[in-house]
């Protein structure tokens, strides 16, 4: 199973799959989750997942980043955030070299690798507003279906426009399991973009990019495996 989820908001970190018989009991780390909402905080349900420690440590780090530090103290504390939902475990300590090795198993930001749009998974548009932009995200499986009577997809017209600016790296997101680059488009690249989305969108993404000024910064989230 991945270590990171797909970029979904709504759904809870992925079911773990079946252990190994064999496997030692100090390998598995009881973990229990909730939705975390305080209108239910009575009648939510809490349902189980047990972790590999491997699992365990890509979920805090998709909530952290790469902070070892930090790491550790979420492990200790026995509890985070994620998605809607909480987790909460008894408290781990890895020492320094174990949670080294662990974190070496899960790429590093790689600001010398380029923009590939073969390996592009999807699109987020943001209004740019301080302190917190208004997001949309469109992905490659909606976008790619062509509109009748139109040549181009949208999702194909995203990556040639993108391609032509040469997005810039930005980092590694272990929240989505992909390199980010990003752009900023000029009033001019912003006009042709929505001259595009206007023409090959369908209408249920056509309305979800409808918000004034939401072209202001585009970034695109690129898998390692693709």
């Amino acid at each position: 199973m991945p270590v990171c989820p797909a970029y979904r908001r709504q759904a809870p970190h992925p079911q773990v799959r079946a252990y190994n018989l064999y496997m030692s009991s100090q390998d598995i780390i009881p973990v229990r989750f909730t939705e975390d909402l305080a209108q239910y905080a009575d009648i939510r349900p809490v349902r189980r997942q047990p972790m590999t420690r491997k699992e365990l440590v890509g979920l805090v780090l998709a909530v952290t980043g790469k902070h070892p530090e930090r790491i550790r103290e979420i492990l200790r504390r026995g509890t985070c955030t994620y998605n809607i939902f909480r987790y909460w475990w008894d408290a781990v300590e890895f020492d320094p070299a174990t949670l080294a090795a662990l974190l070496a198993e899960f790429p590093d930001p790689d600001p010398a690798r380029p923009f590939r749009p073969a390996a592009c998974l999807w699109v987020r548009f943001s209004d740019a507003h301080p302190p917190r932009p208004h997001l949309t995200v469109v992905m490659k499986e909606e976008a790619a279906a062509r509109r009748w009577f139109r040549r181009q997809s949208l999702w194909d017209f995203l990556l040639a426009f993108a391609a032509a600016r040469t997005p810039r790296y930005l980092d590694y997101s272990y929240y989505d399991c992909a390199d980010v680059y990003w752009l900023e488009p000029s009033d001019l690249d912003r006009a042709a973009l929505f001259g595009g989305i206007h023409r090959l969108a369908r209408r249920e993404i056509r309305r979800r990019l409808a918000r004034p000024n939401l072209c202001a910064r585009l970034e695109l989230g690129c898998g390692r495996d693709a």
